[in-house]
């Protein structure tokens, strides 16, 4: 059956790394003193929630009149689209779209936050005994969370990697061009996966916009430029799979505490449709990078 080949990449000096090593030497040393994150009011929701998780590049609101917020939004998570008047392509985003990107500085820079999908979350510190058993709980739940997924709407699938806190899952659908693997036949980039990666945790306070309450829980930051949490449905231009139904489904079984950050034109709809504008998901109930214009 089919095998995943994974390839090894050498590990490079993280700077972030580094300075939040130097941070955490000032917090022990009484020079720093870590506080939750305080809501901002003049902000969405979501763009708060991306905040609290560390995204910060290319993480934007966009404004519209008060008076209209409600219909926009609501045109938004209907149509999929900006409506006309209230948007552009780089809605949420800076002009990051529609600048000139040259193909060997996408090889050699990671992807700004705001470009890439993440997964965020905020484990009750109950729920495991350590950062790196909080890895595993969360893992579980991701894959527990995503088979049942799979298994609902009837698709035939298989765990092909699970192994230091990184997941794959192939799926095989023929209304979605999504073939069952045959050795020498099938291309491995016409093969449809659900790709998983974690990082351990690390403890910290959680907002009281986020957990209800400031307390210490595990946060899973996705904050690093490239070792950052996330899962990704990874599919050809040729599958018709319905990734926004997906990713919904998925995020509709995962708790309270988990959310997905669902980056512009990284999303296609049913119809083939791509979704250009970036949103959170979190138990199945998007919010958008939207604000009334005082």
């Amino acid at each position: 059956m089919f095998k995943t080949v994974i390839k090894k990449v050498g590990k490079k000096l993280n700077i972030k790394k580094v300075f939040a090593g130097i941070l955490t030497m000032g917090i022990l040393s009484g020079c720093v003193t870590s506080k939750p994150m305080t809501y901002m009011q003049d902000h969405s929701e979501a763009y708060n929630i991306a905040h609290a998780a560390g995204l910060y590049t290319d993480i934007n609101d966009s404004y519209v009149p008060a008076e209209d917020i409600d219909s926009v939004t609501k045109n938004m998570l209907d149509a999929g689209f900006v409506i006309g008047g209230y948007g552009s392509p780089q809605l949420g985003m800076t002009n990051w779209q529609t600048a000139g990107v040259n193909l060997l500085s996408v090889m050699l820079e990671p992807d700004s936050h705001g470009a890439r999908n993440s997964l965020m979350a905020w484990m009750p510190i109950n729920l495991a005994n350590s950062p790196a058993d909080a890895q595993k709980v969360l893992i579980s739940h991701l894959k527990k969370s995503i088979e049942l997924v799979l298994e609902g709407i009837g698709v035939k699938y298989e765990n092909i990697y699970e192994k230091n806190g990184k997941l794959s899952i192939y799926f095989i659908k023929e209304d979605w061009n999504c073939p069952e693997y045959s050795h020498g036949v099938t291309k491995l980039s016409d093969l449809c996966e659900i790709s998983v990666e974690t990082y351990k945790p690390y403890k910290g306070v959680v907002p009281s916009f986020i957990g209800g309450v400031e307390e210490e829980r595990y946060i899973f930051s996705p904050d690093d430029g490239r070792d950052y949490h996330n899962l990704n449905l990874v599919i050809s231009k040729k599958s018709k799979v319905p990734q926004e139904l997906i990713y919904t489904k998925i995020s509709e079984n995962l708790n309270d505490w988990v959310y997905l950050y669902l980056a512009p034109k990284k999303v296609r709809k049913a119809n083939g449709e791509t979704i250009n504008f970036p949103y959170i998901l979190n138990e199945g109930k998007a919010k958008l990078f939207v604000t009334p214009k005082l």
